[in-house]
């Protein structure tokens, strides 16, 4: 995927002419391969990862990151993270690690991490107001543990730069909202223009199902029954980056691993280029073996790098 945004791009605005002009339809269809391997491996990765996600998410519901001693929570210097907290983190952290060591677009980058978050919000949510009521989930002991596991997903964004995504994409998940509904005693007209990322009726569920104490239950007239769930298919696009690419255009020559990578595009150009000519006219150059005329092409300078 790294490979194919950079290549993409040189095309676009570098490759040489006789490249370009020598089939519309060819370098139409180059360029049109390598969008769909972008795509491709981009849904490929995040099917991948949510699928990691799915097993350890519901584990911050149940989680109780409050020590049961008297030492300080992690988030306020005590050592190491809850399990459920930490196997999320560690999904968190593998992906972008992986996404920094294979040097993917920063862009491209923070649309994944948009996703992951986007997932995880709807899965929480979901969960929380499907089961909720059955595991006790709207009790505010429970929800002030929920809020602090939700807390420390939102400091490791913060500190790895993804602060502004999970912010924006863990809004319908914020816990403090179940706790303090209906202590202000706020009206339903309040409550809508306060929280207009809430679907009315999700809305409904949080205020019926919220137990300031065990003994106080639901009212079931209040209860909902559509649109309740949230949707997986409002998700974040997938959009090709325009800057801050790594190929450096102004420069003379090319890095190896370009060098290697326009190789195998050239070669593919060029046979398509060979098969069209066969059905008109007998060329009249010479080719390689592999097809390629590399008469045509401009000398490409390779920068040696030492080390």
């Amino acid at each position: 995927m790294s490979n194919s945004i950079e290549i993409l791009y040189f095309i676009q605005q570098r490759a040489p002419e006789s490249l370009l002009s020598a089939t519309i339809t060819a370098n139409e269809e180059a360029m049109t391969i390598l969008e769909e391997v972008i795509m491709y491996t981009f849904q490929q990765c995040v099917y991948y990862i949510t699928k990691a996600l799915y097993v350890v998410l519901p584990g911050l519901l149940d989680c109780n990151p409050f020590p049961v001693d008297s030492s300080e929570p992690c988030w306020k210097g005590g050592v190491g993270f809850p399990e459920p907290v930490r196997r999320v983190l560690q999904v968190f952290q593998s992906a972008q690690e992986l996404l920094h060591g294979y040097l993917v677009h920063p862009e491209i980058q923070a649309q994944m991490f948009a996703y992951l978050f986007f997932f995880s919000n709807v899965s929480l949510l979901n969960q929380l107001l499907d089961k909720g009521p059955a595991r006790g989930w709207f009790q505010r002991s429970k929800s002030l543990q929920i809020q602090a596991c939700l807390r420390m997903l939102m400091e490791w964004a913060t500190k790895s730069g993804l602060g502004h995504l999970a912010e924006k994409f863990f809004t319908k998940l914020n816990i403090r909202l179940f706790f303090s509904l209906l202590c202000l005693q706020l009206s339903w007209r309040v409550l809508s223009s306060e929280h207009p990322s809430l679907k009315p009726v999700q809305l409904h569920r949080i205020l019926t199902q919220y137990q300031l104490t065990a003994e106080i239950g639901p009212v079931p007239v209040w209860q909902p029954s559509i649109d309740l769930l949230e949707s997986f298919e409002n998700h974040p696009p997938i959009v090709l980056p325009s800057s801050g690419f790594r190929v450096d255009l102004d420069s003379e020559c090319v890095e190896d691993s370009i060098y290697r990578q326009l190789l195998y595009v050239r070669h593919y150009l060029w046979g398509l280029r060979t098969k069209t000519q066969t059905h008109t006219t007998t060329p009249s150059v010479h080719t390689q073996s592999n097809g390629t005329n590399t008469a045509d092409w401009p000398d490409i300078q390779v920068r040696k790098i030492h080390v």
